[in-house]
This record gives structure tokens, C-alpha cells and sequence, in this order.
């Protein structure tokens, strides 16, 4: 009987070309990913026993997304329109969200509240539970920047979303 050795060649050509490609397909799957941050999830309750600290204003910015349009509220007021009492910034005449007027206003906001607030680079976005996902992320991405003259001005990049409208 003869010894015969297997032929290991096409194995090791095999991993030669399938690790490459595993190492790029994983930079691929990465750009997809939407960045945002989530509220901390409910547990015990823990007392605090030490002297009570002096409160910081903060702005907590808060878009909450409905099928009238968009109300903008932070912890200081709520965003009404000069005209009637309704959304902050209405659906338009055709029906659609105005994610356009929403990037104005909150840069109009931004420069209002930049270093006025420890928190002015975060923002909360809650919706009603009819509002689908493309209007969320649409809603995101006009949140977190502007596009004015071909120069993108950065405004809430830290997007946190809120389990529903209160």
C-alpha cells in the first residue's frame, strides 16, 4: 500500500482569496449602520443620599413627529406657529413633511442656543406609531445637518430617539 498525501494547494488558494474578500465585505456592512442613541433602560430605582447639587439648565430639544406635522419643544417652551395653534412646522400644501423648514428652524435654534446649553449638540426625536421608518430617518438626517450654499453646517448630530409621543 501506498502513502498518498492529500493535495492541500486548492484549500490554502481557496482562503487565500475568501479571507480578502470576509475582510471587505465587513467595511460594507458598517457604512450601513445609523448612529443614534437610545433611552437607558428602567431598573431599580437607586436613592441618592448626598447633598442635593445645583441644577444645570439644559435645552433637551425635542422633535416629536405626528401626521399634522412636526411639534419642536424643549425644556423651555414649546415651538408654536405665528399663525394658529397646530405643529410647529405643518405638512405642506402637497401633503409631505417639510424636512427643509425643519433644518431652518433648528438652525435657527442652534445659533440661538450654542454655548448656552451643556447639551446643544444632542436632540430627541419621538413619533406617533403611524409615522413610518423612511419619515424617521428623513427626520434624523434633517435633525443632524444643513446643506446652505454648497458648505454643510452641522446641528444636532446626537440623535436620541424617545419610546412615543406623551
Amino acid at each position: 500500500m501506498e502513502n498518498v498525501e492529500p493535495n492541500l494547494t486548492p484549500v490554502m488558494n481557496l482562503m487565500v482569496v475568501l479571507i480578502p474578500l470576509l475582510l471587505s465585505s465587513a467595511e460594507f456592512i458598517k457604512i450601513a449602520i445609523l448612529e443614534l442613541n437610545l433611552p437607558p433602560a428602567a431598573g431599580p430605582v437607586q436613592q441618592n443620599l448626598q447633598k442635593p447639587q445645583e441644577t444645570i439648565r439644559t435645552l433637551d430639544l425635542t422633535i416629536s413627529v405626528t401626521s399634522d406635522g412636526f411639534y419642536i419643544s424643549s425644556a423651555l417652551a414649546i415651538l408654536r406657529p405665528e399663525t394658529a395653534d397646530g405643529p410647529s412646522i405643518p405638512l405642506r400644501a402637497d401633503g409631505a413633511f417639510d424636512f427643509d423648514g425643519l433644518s431652518q428652524k433648528l438652525l435657527e435654534i442652534k445659533e440661538q442656543a450654542e454655548g448656552k446649553f451643556p447639551d446643544a449638540q444632542s436632540i430627541i426625536i419621538q413619533a406617533e406609531p403611524v409615522v413610518d421608518y423612511q419619515t424617521l430617518v428623513s427626520t434624523m438626517d434633517a435633525a443632524r445637518a444643513i446643506r446652505i450654499n454648497d458648505r454643510l453646517i452641522t446641528l444636532f448630530p446626537q440623535v436620541s430617539l424617545s419610546a412615543g409621543i406623551i
